[in-house]
C-alpha cells in the first residue's frame, strides 16, 4: 500500500478519527509542505524556530515521537490549522492533535537516514491530488467491514480471510495504476522548472540585509538546475537564476563557504556518474566565479547516484535526482 498509509492508520486508531477525515487532513498538510519555501526543509526550520529543534533532530534520526499541540500551532500558525480543520471536517483541537501525531511519522518516512528531500516524491504528492488517500481509506474501510462480517456471519473465517485478501489485492492494483496515471499526467518537467525558477528568484529577491547562510541556501535550493542525461552543460534557462545567485552569494555572511553538490540518476555506470556529477558541480562553480563570486566561497563535489531524493524507477524521479544542491561547509 501507500508509503503514508501507516501514518493514516495509526492516527485513526489512536485518536478515533474517520478514514475520510484523516486522509483529507493528510492531503491538506502535504499541500502546505509542497507550497512551503524550501519544501520539507523549510517546514522543519519553522518547527526549529518554534522551539522543538531537538524533536526535529529526533525525527530525522528515526524517532517519531509526537509533540505538544501548542508547538504545532506555533510552527504552522492557527490560520493554517483552522483551514486544514475546516477542509477535513475536524475541530481545531482535533486537527492540532492529529497533526502533532502525524508530522513526526511523516518526516521519518520522507527523510530516511536524515536526508531531507528538496521535493516531495511522486508517491507522496499523489496523496495531495486525492486518489491515493481516497483509495487507501477505502482499503482500510474494506478490511474493517470484512472483520465485522466475520464476527456476525456463520461463514467460515478462512473464506472471509481469502475474500479480504483478494479485495486488498484488487485495491492495491487499482491504487498502483492510479498513481502511475496521476504521475504520467501530472509530471511536466518544463513546467516544474519554470515554477521552481519563479519561487527561487522570488526567494532570492526577498532576502533582507543581514540574511543568514541558511536563508541563502533555502532560496538557492528552490531552483531546479536540471541537466540533460549524460551532459554537464548548464541549461541556458538557468543562467538568469545563476546570475541572481551570484549577486546573493557575494552578499552572504563573511567566511561563508558553500558546497555545490552534483547529483545524477542511476542511468549508466556508477563510477561514470560520479565523474559526470563532479563535472556538473564544477560547471556551476565556474559559472558563479565568472560572475564575480570569490572562489574561496565555493567548493564543488560530485556524488553521482549515491544521494537520490526520489525513486529512479520513473522519469520524474530521475528528473529530480539529476540536480545541483547547495549546502553549507562547516
Amino acid at each position: 500500500m501507500g508509503v503514508l498509509d501507516a501514518v493514516l492508520t495509526e492516527t485513526e486508531s489512536r485518536l478515533g478519527l474517520s478514514s475520510s477525515k484523516t486522509s483529507t487532513l493528510l492531503s491538506g498538510f502535504l499541500g502546505v509542505v509542497n507550497e512551503q519555501a524550501g519544501g520539507l526543509g523549510g517546514l522543519l526550520d519553522r518547527f526549529r524556530q518554534a522551539g522543538v529543534g531537538g524533536s526535529v533532530s529526533s525525527w530525522l534520526s528515526g524517532g517519531a515521537k509526537a509533540i505538544p499541540t501548542e508547538n504545532v500551532e506555533l510552527a504552522l500558525g492557527n490560520d493554517t490549522i483552522q483551514k486544514l480543520a475546516n477542509k477535513s471536517g475536524l475541530s481545531f483541537a482535533a486537527a492540532s492533535s492529529a497533526l502533532a501525531l502525524m508530522i513526526p511519522m511523516i518526516v521519518q518516512r520522507l527523510a530516511p537516514g536524515g536526508v531531507v528531500p528538496t521535493h516531495l516524491p511522486a508517491n507522496v504528492t499523489s496523496y495531495i491530488t486525492g486518489p491515493t488517500a481516497a483509495m487507501a481509506s477505502g482499503a482500510r474501510q474494506a478490511v474493517q467491514a470484512t472483520e465485522s462480517a466475520v464476527r456476525s456471519s456463520a461463514i467460515p473465517r478462512f473464506i472471509w480471510a481469502f475474500l479480504a485478501l483478494a479485495g486488498l489485492l484488487l485495491i492495491g492494483i487499482l491504487l498502483w495504476n492510479s498513481r502511475q496515471t496521476a504521475t504520467n499526467v501530472a509530471f511536466n518537467a518544463e513546467e516544474q522548472v519554470r515554477l521552481a525558477s519563479q519561487k527561487a528568484s522570488s526567494a532570492l529577491a526577498s532576502l533582507k540585509p543581514g540574511f543568514t547562510t541558511q536563508d541563502l541556501l533555502t532560496a538557492l535550493n528552490l531552483e531546479i538546475v536540471n541537466f540533460p542525461q549524460g551532459s554537464a552543460q548548464i541549461p541556458s534557462e538557468d543562467f538568469d537564476f545563476l546570475n541572481k545567485a551570484a549577486v546573493a552569494i557575494k552578499a552572504a555572511p563573511a567566511n561563508s563557504v558553500i558546497e555545490i553538490g552534483g547529483h545524477t540518476d542511476n542511468t549508466g555506470d556508477a563510477d561514470a556518474n560520479v565523474r559526470l556529477s563532479q563535472q556538473r558541480a564544477d560547471a556551476v562553480r565556474d559559472y558563479l566565479i565568472s560572475r564575480g563570486v570569490d572562489p574561496a566561497m565555493l567548493t564543488a563535489k560530485g556524488y553521482g547516484e549515491t544521494k537520490p531524493v526520489a525513486s529512479n524507477d520513473g522519469e520524474e524521479g530521475k528528473f529530480h535526482n539529476r540536480r545541483i544542491e547547495f549546502t553549507v561547509v562547516n
